[in-house]
């Protein structure tokens, strides 16, 4: 199937092409992955509220993102049997649910739970509304356009999240924020009982949930995520490490299971369709490299350049702005370049950008070097992102929309934690100075980014023109 074949919907056409029904999904779309970021602008007063060292704090940040990680799969699939608005207004109230609790936790430890039950919520959320993106703009360019959009306010969220954290935790208070996420799901609720047609009545014929899969999966994805996350700050960690083997068997158990279940998690047929397959391959290397040069970026411009973490923060501007209009772009440019041109376009700029980011060292122009090259960089990702996306969805059948979404999130999160330790291992070890570290790092991401571009000649079939 390819992006230009139409997927059948299985909710009433009603919603079909509906602005009003892709804003909502997308404002929830940005204020899941807000989460991800407005925290980070609370944690001193969170500090000192409740008298906690960075280590321990650091879990507010790290149960939200690992949980959300782990569940993304299980909750795709969920959403695919039971049906996608269904799993939508569960994952919202779940969130909504977990913000109010952390809105009056008076303990840490119950405020860490609520945001991993909050992260769970987002990944039902999230998942659920790929799905619905997929099913309800079953045809091209609107297609291309919807997802466009909603990898746009990915960007968004992330952007504005520590705008928005930062306004409210200095001003009203870091409560203010999850009251504020409490208010905004009840509006979106409304929205979607008023404007999203409700599901049909289950159908028995499309299976049940496949429970040790579903726990070895989550339970394996968690295990890696965690890993990722020491090692990615210390590559000796022995405990990082021992965790990393037991995330390895947990996934190497699900893979066994699923071969011998009556009723898998993934069905077999989805592993069949390579180019799902190889979009996912993409996405891991294409988020590895993304989010390690961010990483390596931000140390580059403080500790060579001497930026404040200030100006870093302004320096970084351009990538907010290009991260929320060139997705946009993207989703209207797939329909006539096609999926595979437009992801090779994506990833020849990340490969060159990144390279280019080597060559960066004392003295260096922001103005005229460093800007183009973070011009050149989210020109690419958001190039590569959007066709990728779509590619990942366009090969589902119409009850496997979810899942093939959650599947594609899944690899960018585990992507953006493979990145940050391989790279931030890479420049700890490479010998030499911290400049010399630094460029190891950026040249290995290079290599990355390249093993992407491969993988989509190698991996990746053009789809038929949708007038041709």
């Amino acid at each position: 199937m390819t992006t230009s074949e139409s997927v059948a919907a299985p909710v009433r056409r009603t919603a079909h092409g509906s602005a009003a029904v892709l804003a909502i999904l997308c404002t929830a779309q940005a204020l899941d992955i807000m989460n991800l970021s407005s925290v980070n602008m609370a944690l001193p007063a969170m500090a000192r509220d409740w008298d906690a060292s960075p280590e321990r704090l650091s879990w507010v940040v790290s149960a939200y993102s690992l949980v959300f990680a782990g569940f993304l799969m299980v909750a795709g699939r969920a959403a695919d049997l039971y049906g996608r608005r269904r799993a939508l207004l569960c994952g919202m109230v779940v969130f909504a649910g977990a913000s109010a609790v952390v809105w009056a936790s008076t303990s840490l430890v119950l405020a860490v739970v609520a945001r991993a039950v909050q992260g769970a919520g987002a990944a039902v959320t999230v998942s659920a509304a790929l799905g619905l993106i997929g099913a309800l703009w079953d045809e091209e360019p609107g297609r291309s356009r919807a997802l466009g959009a909603f990898g746009a306010m990915g960007g968004v969220g992330l952007a504005f999240g520590l705008v928005v954290g930062g306004a409210l935790a200095g001003s009203v208070g870091w409560r203010a924020m999850f009251a504020v996420n409490v208010l905004v799901v009840v509006a979106l609720i409304a929205g979607v009982l008023a404007l999203i047609p409700a599901d049909g009545r289950q159908d028995q014929s499309r299976g049940r949930l496949d429970l040790p899969g579903a726990a070895l999966v989550t339970l394996g994805l968690l295990a890696l995520s965690f890993a990722l996350t020491r090692l990615g700050g210390n590559a000796a960690d022995g405990p990082g490490w021992a965790v990393a083997a037991v995330a390895v068997a947990l996934l190497a158990g699900f893979a066994l299971w699923q071969r011998r279940a009556a009723q898998p998690l993934v069905p077999p047929a989805v592993w069949k369709r390579p180019n799902l397959s190889a979009a996912l391959v993409v996405a891991v290397f294409m988020y590895a490299g993304w989010v390690g040069v961010n990483y390596l970026a931000a140390l580059l411009l403080q500790n060579v350049l001497g930026f404040t973490p200030l100006a870093t923060g302004v320096a970084f501007l351009p990538l907010a702005v290009g991260g929320t209009l060139l997705p946009l772009a993207a989703g209207r440019l797939v329909p006539r370049v096609g999926v595979r041109r437009l992801m090779l376009f994506g990833l020849a700029c990340s490969t060159v950008g990144l390279a280019l980011f080597s060559l960066v060292g004392p003295g260096t122009n922001y103005w005229v070097v460093i800007l183009p090259i973070l011009v050149v960089l989210i020109v690419g990702l958001s190039q590569t992102f959007v066709p990728a996306n779509i590619t990942a969805l366009s090969g589902a059948g119409p009850e496997e929309q979810a899942l093939a979404g959650a599947m594609f999130n899944t690899a960018l999160q585990i992507g953006g934690g493979l990145g940050l330790a391989v790279l931030s291992t890479v420049a700890a070890t490479a010998g030499g100075d911290v400049l010399a570290g630094y460029r190891a790092g950026f040249l290995t991401a290079a290599g990355i980014s390249l093993a992407a571009l491969l993988t989509v000649l190698a991996g990746i079939r053009a789809p038929r023109r949708p007038n041709g």
